[in-house]
């Protein structure tokens, strides 16, 4: 079905700061819930058996979790095509350490490599700068590269909150336009964002 999916997952993470009484977390109490890397690679499986046999896959990640991505997706079958970083021009409130203005867009292919629109070639760098606007929102130029680069696929993004021209959505803050099996959506569940039916 798909042959482009983004995945913004729900990391265990908190904003940063004063140090939160949260478990998991190094800051406030985020705004939107969590879940546990095990769930966050079951769903990438469901959709990786839901899209083409040969697809790109993007996904987001943070300092924190850039091992344990790499490895989740390695496991799934992936293979890295380029690690990209959004430079958020301002970056977070420093925690313990240093001001964290950075995150990752891991670019993966599974099967074979799908080829980008020859005019495309070269068009984009490795490194995107975006000023953050809010927690958890992620930069627009993102968006408007892997259209550019895949213009004709059909594509998906997970976990979002809002939907985006040119992607179907699958999220607890919107209207689904797949059901991923095993998974339902609830706010309001034992385990956060999503719960095993």
């Amino acid at each position: 079905m798909y042959n482009v999916i983004l995945s913004d997952p729900a990391w265990k993470q908190g904003k940063g700061g004063k140090k939160s009484v949260r478990e998991n977390s190094s800051g406030g109490k985020l705004d939107y819930e969590t879940i546990t890397l095990d769930d966050i690679k079951e769903i990438h499986r469901q959709v990786r058996d839901l899209s083409m046999n040969n697809h790109a896959f993007f996904c987001w990640t943070i300092e924190k979790y850039l091992r344990q991505t790499e490895d989740m997706m390695y496991d799934l079958g992936y293979k890295l095509h380029s690690r990209m970083i959004w430079n958020k021009v301002t970056g977070i409130p420093a925690a313990f350490t240093i001001r964290f203005g950075h995150e990752y867009l891991l670019w993966f292919w599974y099967g074979k490599f799908q080829p980008i629109a020859k005019e495309m070639r070269g068009k984009y760098h490795s490194v995107f700068h975006e000023k953050v606007k809010a927690h958890s929102l992620k930069p627009n130029v993102s968006y408007d590269m892997i259209r550019n680069l895949y213009p004709d696929a059909k594509r998906i993004e997970l976990f979002c909150r809002n939907k985006r021209r040119g992607f179907d959505g699958w999220g607890n803050e919107i209207k689904s336009d797949i059901n991923i099996n095993g998974f339902i959506e609830s706010k309001k569940s034992a385990e956060g964002l999503f719960a095993f039916v």
